[in-house]
């Protein structure tokens, strides 16, 4: 079996997910669709944004493979383009993890171990499980080892309304919807996310579970005072309280909280996670397959139950290739903690999906067919595609 096609395509939603429940109009950059939230550093897109592969082989079989891009998606693009679709051309997409260390090592001396050359590589490794799992004829849950279950637990990200006490009212409806927790957006000043914090956990109960999500905006000291109000409110975890490159600090802030620390939205590699393990600066691991794909990711999950830390896969801004890949991971991990969902994405992705993906009362459904599951309609997904390549065999 060899690769003959490779297709890339980036995927632009005309949604915009205000995940904080923002209703201010933001100001986009000259010309551009990226804007910043107030209060938080990193940058938005005014749509939803992703970048897409399949790879085809002279099989018949195919694969889809998605690449985290909510943020200059043409950048991940090119590099699948130019340079990573041609040097799979021919090769066995069933040797998934020696073609992933190809693509890695192929770029990594120069400095590209992380970033959008890792987002590409990510893509086109899942989708070559995909084809892996299909060859087999086995969902890819088997090829990981499990599945040890076949529903996620799932806590919604983000509360979707535009103050806090309809925030606490929303959290009551998604709570009765099944869901098994809720992550709160701070990161707006330690009074104010402690007072919205409050107004939650006033409304839901005691017993109800909670999550924090900070934005990686507060110094040390900030992220301690406001770690110990959240740990007083029964607060499970707090993520990405400090800026991304101080592993130093997120050390000493989770020997100093008695709540946990989850980080690793920003990480792609083992090598980065072995650090923050080593240096025991992270209490949850959070690696994002569709930055890290299939082959580095189950090593990262190894990795953290090597280091006896838990394991809560992020999932941002993507659509359902990505979304189904972390599930069949999800359910594989032996050190599960719980799955994180963005209901608004399973609606979105449902419009270009064949078989529509489920969120049941008892968690996210994981397809038990063989593949991963997130085979997509290339018709509806024209509507979506802002760019096209087509890689293949020449003459």
């Amino acid at each position: 079996m060899k690769i003959d096609r490779i297709r890339a395509f980036v995927v632009k939603m005309p949604y915009h997910d205000r995940f904080g429940g923002q209703t201010n109009g933001p100001l986009m950059f000259p010309g551009s669709d990226y804007y910043f939230e107030d209060d938080w550093r990193e940058v938005y897109a005014g749509r939803t944004q992703t970048v897409l592969v399949r790879v085809d082989t002279d099989e018949g079989l195919y694969g889809w493979g998605e690449s985290q891009a909510p943020i200059v998606p043409e950048a991940a693009y090119s590099v699948i383009e130019h340079l990573l679709g041609p040097m799979l051309l021919g090769e066995d997409p069933r040797q998934a993890e020696r073609l992933r260390d190809k693509m890695y090592r192929s770029m990594n001396v120069r400095g590209h171990f992380t970033g959008f050359m890792v987002d590409a590589i990510s893509g086109l490794d899942i989708a070559l499980w995909d084809i892996k799992a299909k060859a087999a004829g086995e969902p890819l849950v088997r090829l990981l080892g499990g599945p040890l279950r076949d529903r996620l637990p799932a806590y919604v990200s983000g509360i979707r309304a535009p103050s806090a006490d309809a925030r606490a009212e929303l959290a009551v409806e998604l709570f009765a919807e099944g869901y098994s927790a809720m992550k709160l957006y701070l990161g707006h000043g330690v009074e104010a996310d402690v007072a919205q914090a409050k107004a939650v956990r006033n409304r839901v109960g005691p017993r109800a579970r909670l999550l924090a999500d900070v934005f990686w905006v507060y110094s040390l000291e900030s992220a301690l005072r406001l770690g110990r109000e959240l740990q007083g409110l029964g607060v499970e975890w707090i993520e990405s309280p400090l800026p991304p490159e101080d592993i130093a600090g997120h050390a000493e802030l989770a020997r100093e909280l008695d709540m946990n620390v989850a980080v690793g939205e920003a990480l792609r590699t083992r090598y980065q996670f072995a650090e923050w393990l080593d240096r025991d600066a992270l209490d949850i691991a959070q690696p994002d397959l569709a930055r890290c794909g299939i082959s580095e990711g189950r090593r990262i999950v190894d990795l953290a139950a090597a280091h006896h830390r838990p394991v809560a896969l992020h999932l941002g801004v993507c659509l359902g290739v990505a979304m189904v890949a972390t599930w069949q991971m999800a359910a594989a991990a032996p050190g599960f903690y719980i799955q994180e969902h963005h209901p608004p994405m399973l609606d979105l992705s449902n419009r270009f999906l064949t078989t529509p993906l489920r969120m049941e009362r008892d968690g996210l459904v994981v397809p038990m067919v063989p593949g991963h599951g997130g085979d997509v309609d290339l018709g509806a997904l024209s509507v979506y595609t802002a760019r096209q390549a087509d890689i293949a065999h020449r003459g």
